[in-house]
């Protein structure tokens, strides 16, 4: 009898530490995910966007590269997907790259961070139009809740002192989030057996070639500065750190998370991304101001509200 009530205990304390580990996960992602945005606009005023984007895919697909050899072994490096699907994918995920850099560069930091709570938003749309799946419960509220977040960003464009509140590129941002969701769709259908790690490498292999091609061209052209102009020892920094945290092992550790809590629960977590982004543009100098801060928990309450009904759905 003893040894029957031993066992439900020690698995419930195995179960607390694989949750706590998924928790920490998430945690890392909202970071290092809302470390980008301020980062890359301080890089913007060093690189041009493309060569700069180039970059950042080089390092990213570096650091796929040792982690997928490290976790999955060297074999798991062969690309089976196919060569269409190889450049179709890398195409994708580099257009996103290049679209959301194009965003940031025309953005107040803090507003691009704001707009980002509506990504699941634009992502439900994106699948809508993509597969024909109905949108989650509570769409329609979130999005007037979205809406309106959006307006009282730009009513302080508009009546806000100071620092003007929106910029123009932050909807680039936010629209970024449909490219991305039609990559996450084609990686999924596209693999067979892939690990979630082995088809980020892939892509961001492909996306490398496609970005750095580009560069080549534009550099070559006269339309963008080589990148190897930047003699700052700090800015090289900021952009390995930040290749190698939000590009590389933030992707790895989001597929931690969502493997362990499952995508709808990791969709609510990533809900920490525009916060700790506020949090990073204000330690890079970028001050929010308040319609900012309105906006977007205004916005942010649509996304939760749209995520807990689905989460409720989900548990009948």
């Amino acid at each position: 009898m003893g040894g029957a009530l031993a066992a439900p205990v020690a698995m419930t304390s195995r179960d607390r530490g694989h949750l706590l580990g998924a928790f920490a996960a998430m945690v890392f992602v909202g970071a290092s995910w809302g470390a980008n945005v301020p980062i890359s606009k301080v890089m913007l005023a060093h690189f041009d966007l493309i060569p700069l984007s180039a970059l950042r895919a080089a390092l990213a697909t570096i650091v796929l590269i040792l982690l997928v050899a490290a976790v999955e072994g060297i074999r798991s490096l062969r690309i089976d997907v196919g060569l269409r699907r190889f450049l179709l994918l890398g195409l994708i995920m580099g257009g996103f790259f290049a679209m959301y850099t194009l965003g940031i560069q025309f953005s107040n930091p803090i507003s691009a961070a704001a707009v980002q709570v509506a990504g699941p938003l634009v992502a439900a749309v994106t699948v809508r139009l993509a597969t024909g799946m109905r949108f989650d419960p509570g769409f329609g509220v979130a999005l007037v809740l979205t809406l309106l977040g959006g307006a009282i960003l730009a009513a302080g464009s508009l009546f806000g002192r100071g620092q003007v509140t929106l910029g123009g590129g932050e909807f680039i941002v936010l629209l970024s989030n449909a490219l991305w969701t039609y990559y996450s769709l084609k990686a999924q259908a596209w693999f067979d057996r892939a690990s979630q790690l082995h088809r980020t490498y892939v892509a961001s292999l492909s996306a490398m070639g496609w970005l750095i091609l580009l560069a080549v061209v534009m550099v070559a052209a006269g339309w963008a500065r080589p990148p190897i102009g930047e003699a700052d020892g700090w800015i090289w920094t900021q952009l390995v750190l930040l290749a190698v945290f939000a590009s590389g092992l933030g992707g790895y550790f989001w597929n931690v998370g969502a493997s362990r809590l499952g995508v709808a629960v990791a969709s609510l977590w990533v809900n920490l991304v525009p916060f700790f982004a506020v949090l990073w543009s204000m330690a890079y100098g970028f001050m929010p101001n308040a319609y900012q801060i309105v906006g977007g928990l205004v916005a942010l309450s649509g996304v939760v509200y749209m995520q807990w009904r689905k989460l409720q759905t989900m548990q009948q």
